[in-house]
């Protein structure tokens, strides 16, 4: 066997979980060997070599972000992969049973001395955003959002330089995010694939002006018909393949890093005054607290494989964590080929 490991060394105990890694492979007496992302090479090309020099399995010390990048060549080679998580948020490994990078160094011995181990095939999702430079093509695994969740991401890296990055960075991004300005967004969606379910459905029709608050429900997702496009005012648009992308609070209760379909959420507050919102957001979090994320009238879920999000002005965009930049469309859709990455069970 070889192993391939794939090293982002932006945090200290990224080298320290690579040390107890090398040792393990050394004791099992396997061939490896080793490729460190940079910021102007962030892991396509090292994941490339890897592959080319054989390996068997590829071993990625990092976060969401390193395995947002390197996912696509990666699955098309159909190598396992093994995530040992050292990023900041590290969601998907979460999703998926791996919390620590201890747990995962001890999976890495067990598939060493055994290689017929638990796996999933995680789809490796389509993101295209039109910005003001053209059309880019980008992957991601666990979460899309264009507008305020995104802004959080880039208020994180208005800090100062070793203040950025952490949870620090991100609850300061967060907070500012929270009092966002409203985006004015057209969304289109295609046919459902199945029957529908009853919903609280996607956001409600706009003429104009910010959304009116509605009635409370709750009720499940649902799909939109063929071609159906609503606008309104909203704080951001998401699409998830994880149930808790911003911590231990459930947001998505539908969403699966397995799923064949996202699950989508259009966040339509009602208002744009500072002790408004505030008000408005902590009944969100009470409601998602409470596992009923849907109940709270500007909670508008909906579940599909593809979604188009056209705004009438530019707005950022993140992917699993990672500020792509200003778009005015971003067009997602479900992966249809899948990361295999071995898990606990």
């Amino acid at each position: 066997m070889k192993v391939g490991i794939l090293i982002n060394p932006k945090h200290g105990h990224t080298m320290r979980a690579y040390s107890e890694l090398v040792e393990i492979i050394r004791r099992s007496h396997t061939r490896y060997r080793s490729a460190t992302t940079t910021k102007q090479w962030p892991g396509v090309e090292q994941a490339s070599k890897l592959l080319d020099w054989g390996a068997d399995l590829i071993v990625i010390l990092g976060g969401d972000g390193t395995l947002r990048v390197s996912a696509p060549v990666l699955a098309s080679a159909n190598v396992p992969v093994l995530i040992i998580p050292t990023g900041t948020a590290n969601v998907l490994s979460k999703h998926i049973g791996i919390r620590s990078a201890g747990y995962a160094l001890k999976l890495v011995q067990k598939y060493l001395d055994s290689p017929f181990a638990p796996r999933c095939e995680v789809p490796v999702n389509v993101a295209d955003c039109f910005t003001e430079a053209g059309p880019r093509r980008e992957h991601f695994l666990s979460l899309a959002g264009i507008g305020g969740d995104a802004r959080a991401v880039s208020g994180r890296t208005r800090l100062p330089t070793g203040l950025g990055w952490g949870i620090l960075g991100y609850a300061y991004g967060a907070g500012r995010a929270l009092f966002a300005p409203l985006i004015s967004a057209h969304l289109t969606t295609p046919q459902s694939s199945g029957p529908p379910r009853q919903s609280s459905g996607p956001p409600r029709q706009s003429s104009g002006g910010h959304a009116a608050p509605g009635a409370e429900s709750d009720s499940q997702p649902n799909e939109l018909p063929l071609e159906t496009t609503t606008a309104n005012y909203v704080w951001s648009v998401m699409a998830s393949k994880t149930a808790r992308p911003a911590g231990p609070i459930p947001v998505f209760d539908r969403a699966r890093p397995t799923a064949a379909k996202f699950e989508l959420l259009a966040v339509e507050l009602s208002t744009t005054k500072p002790g408004d919102r505030l008000g408005e957001w902590a009944l969100i979090g009470w409601s998602c607290v409470n596992r009923r994320p849907a109940a709270h009238a500007a909670m508008h879920y909906w579940q599909g494989t593809e979604a188009s999000i056209t705004l009438d002005d530019p707005a950022p965009v993140q992917l699993d964590g990672d500020l792509i930049g200003d778009c005015r469309r971003l067009d997602l859709r479900a992966g249809t080929t899948s990361l295999t990455i071995i898990t606990a069970n």
